[in-house]
């Protein structure tokens, strides 16, 4: 404070002889300046902190961004590549996309889900993971709209019949035929779009039928949990399968997920909440107006009664009972997948015939449809249509190798299941699943 006091005195003269007088100060603006000066320095660090914080948090959602991305990118290889599967084989499932980056390394874990693919891929910290449906890009390699198999009848078109796309039609041709009163008045087939089936369907692969008769089996199956007991709401893919005997009929049941169902016959009621599950049984009948997706694998019976909605990915496999398999889809009813149907085209000396697929004249199939056998074909189908013998069987008569005001027309824009032997390898999505 003296020393401060006396500073205020004293005057000093330049070289120049410019008096230069010394201002008062305080002593008390000492510590606020210290003050001030930490103030600033605290300041300035937060400000560092601040942005050593921001490059973390950006860092680290980068981080989960890119594994993120490698899950995606994964699925395109996987997609796209044929060489993968095998490569995968020899490497405990572990793929490194990139080279440089060891980070990148993620699981598969792949295994057939019905006539469809689950397909789930983490990453190698297991933080994130991505769990997918697929299908295949082809149905085989003929890619055809309809494919009637060659049986020493012509194919006739009648009504409004039209079909969009290439048509494998028998040896005998194609011929546009006036039904009782009424003539042909739907489209024309090009030239161009016509071309000769074989004696017989398109080879399917036995090892995806082996995989399917696998899942028929009774293993493993338990009963089916009580109305008090807190049952999941859902079954996820991460986990191992689920296997329940159904009871007769499931109505006020929730069965969503990786499931696989067991009965000998049973009634998916309405009011029954399906979702992805598996259902294996001798017959099976769908009550009118039920909404969810389920594949059906079945030896005997499937009726879909009226507006029933079986929503991709669903489909309908049916195999056994010595080829008298039938599949009905009933009036304003709706099946996107497939529906995949062995069954038999003799006939003995029979003035009758029984059909092993029919559809009504308003249903509507989107998908694959594959008939080895009989099939009534009505209504719109859209996706690809293979059959052994086609009849159009009003009440009052039998006409082979006929179909009246159908409308069919190939979708190259679908997942097809696996079936045929010759297909390309390429898969396609269809949805997420948990």
């Amino acid at each position: 404070m003296c020393f401060i006091n006396l500073l205020e005195n004293v005057t000093f003269v330049g070289s120049d002889n410019c008096i230069i007088k010394m201002k008062k100060l305080k002593a008390s603006a000492l510590p606020t300046v210290m003050v001030i000066s930490v103030l600033v320095c605290l300041f300035v660090l937060f400000a560092f902190t601040l942005l050593d914080i921001n490059a973390l948090f950006y860092a680290n959602y980068h981080s989960k961004r890119q594994q993120k991305e490698n899950l995606n990118s994964a699925f395109v290889l996987y997609d796209n590549d044929s060489s993968l599967v095998s490569s995968l084989e020899n490497s405990n499932y572990e793929y490194q996309l990139y080279k440089d980056e060891p980070s990148s390394v993620v699981h598969f874990a792949i295994r057939p889900w019905g006539f469809y693919e689950s397909v789930c891929v983490h990453s190698i910290s297991n933080d994130y993971h991505s769990i997918r449906l697929l299908g295949k890009t082809q149905d085989c390699e003929e890619e055809a709209a309809l494919w009637v198999c060659s049986r020493d009848m012509a194919l006739s078109l009648a009504g409004t019949t039209r079909i969009d796309g290439p048509v494998f039609a028998p040896i005998n041709g194609i011929n546009n035929i006036q039904l009782g009163n009424t003539p042909f008045s739907g489209k024309e087939i090009d030239n161009s779009d016509i071309h000769l089936a074989e004696k017989e369907l398109p080879d399917v692969d036995s090892v995806y039928l082996k995989q399917i008769e696998n899942l028929r089996k009774w293993d493993k199956v338990s009963s089916f949990p009580s109305q008090d007991d807190k049952t999941k709401q859902y079954y996820s893919f991460k986990e191992e399968t689920s296997r329940f005997a159904l009871p007769r009929t499931t109505e006020g049941l929730v069965l969503r997920g990786n499931l696989m169902l067991y009965a000998d016959e049973v009634t998916i009621a309405k009011e029954s909440i399906v979702s992805d599950v598996i259902l294996v049984a001798r017959k099976v009948t769908v009550e009118a107006g039920f909404v969810g997706s389920l594949q059906i694998l079945a030896s005997d019976t499937v009726i879909l009664k009226e507006h029933v909605q079986l929503r991709y990915p669903s489909g309908i496999y049916l195999k056994g009972n010595e080829s008298k398999t039938y599949l009905n889809i009933g009036s304003k009813s709706c099946v996107e997948g497939y529906a995949i149907v062995f069954g038999s085209v003799e006939r003995g000396n029979s003035l009758t015939v029984d059909s092993n697929y029919r559809q009504e004249s308003d249903a509507v199939f989107h998908g694959l449809l594959y008939v080895d056998g009989i099939a009534d074909i009505n209504g719109t189908l859209l996706g690809a249509v293979y059959v052994k013998e086609c009849y159009y069987l009003p009440e009052n008569g039998i006409y082979a190798g006929t179909l009246y005001n159908v409308k069919i027309a190939r979708d190259k824009q679908i997942a097809y299941p696996f079936l045929f032997k010759k297909s390309e390898y390429r898969r396609e999505e269809i949805k997420s699943v948990y």
